[in-house]
């Protein structure tokens, strides 16, 4: 299976949804965070949150816990019967054929997917087995959360101007981002929402994360940015528990295009937005990979 053909499976309900004018990363809950291997407890990473981010959604699934059907079992648990899994993708690395005399061996990243399951999906056959598996209840305050993000936005050291001009942008000459006051906002979460997105084209200079921030207004670089910046919120947004909210909702039937043109435009936009939050944050995310 080609990397396209894998992207293809993963994301092919989500462009569906773009498709009719609905954005699967904005999640509309609270505080459930990012998608985890249940047994390990790692965070996924890149596409496969976006892609098990909308599964949660459309399944209306609370618990954010996944795994493999090998790991159901070796917890304790089974898979209900009638039960369908969900497509996830891993990056593996293989030596080029022909480089027998070369001295520096030179490699290849391939695409390859598996298939993992819902805890809510699951069975006990041990008892308490299915407990052990579920995910830990978020028990900040709102105002916890808001405390830590604006400490997380200080640590960046980013230039914010809070002013009474209602436009959010970054000011890639100046490298600074504008920002209404709070107070100009219907919710905390859609100032956070916002900043954050900001915040993620903030990362894309040379310096930073080294993107192309050179399209102008309505060209597909431009597009592709604030599909960046979009999914980027996103993670920043769920490590606080907050409600995602959308900035680009125009773009929306182009990203699907292009994406349906392009498998793999939607999981290089992913990862891209996951180098951004985690410079943001100041942390690396490790990947999930299949389980043996």
């Amino acid at each position: 299976m080609t990397n396209n053909e894998v992207y293809a499976r993963v994301f092919g309900e989500i462009v569906e949804e773009m498709k009719k004018g609905n954005l699967p990363w904005a999640r509309p809950w609270k505080g459930s965070g990012f998608p985890v291997n249940a047994v390990t407890k790692r965070a996924y990473s890149g596409g496969n949150v976006v892609a098990l981010w909308f599964k949660a959604m459309a399944k209306g699934w609370t618990d954010l816990g996944f795994v493999t059907f090998k790991q159901a079992q070796a917890a304790g648990c089974m898979v209900r019967k009638g039960e369908k899994g969900t497509y996830v993708y891993f990056m593996s690395r293989a030596e080029k054929k022909d480089q027998e005399e070369k001295e520096d061996k030179q490699f290849y990243f391939f695409a390859k997917s598996f298939v993992v399951f819902n805890v809510e999906q699951l069975e006990e056959v041990e008892e308490g087995a299915l407990a052990k598996l579920k995910s830990t209840e978020d028990t900040r305050t709102e105002l916890e959360r808001n405390a830590e993000a604006d400490c997380m936005v200080s640590a960046t050291g980013a230039s914010i101007c809070h002013t009474n001009d209602m436009r959010a942008y970054y000011d890639h000459t100046s490298d600074y981002i504008n920002m209404p006051h709070v107070t100009a906002f219907t919710s905390t979460s859609g100032y956070y929402g916002t900043l954050f997105h900001e915040l993620t084209h903030w990362t894309g200079t040379e310096r930073r994360c080294n993107r192309n921030l050179s399209g102008k207004y309505g060209n597909p670089d431009y597009a592709f940015e604030e599909l960046v910046a979009e999914i980027g919120a996103a993670f920043l947004s769920a490590r606080f528990g907050m409600e995602s909210v959308t900035q680009s909702a125009a773009y929306l039937q182009s990203w699907a295009r292009a994406c349906e043109a392009h498998p793999e435009m939607l999981a290089r936009a992913a990862s891209m937005a996951q180098t951004a939050a985690d410079f943001v944050t100041g942390e690396k995310v490790a990947p999930v990979a299949a389980a043996a």
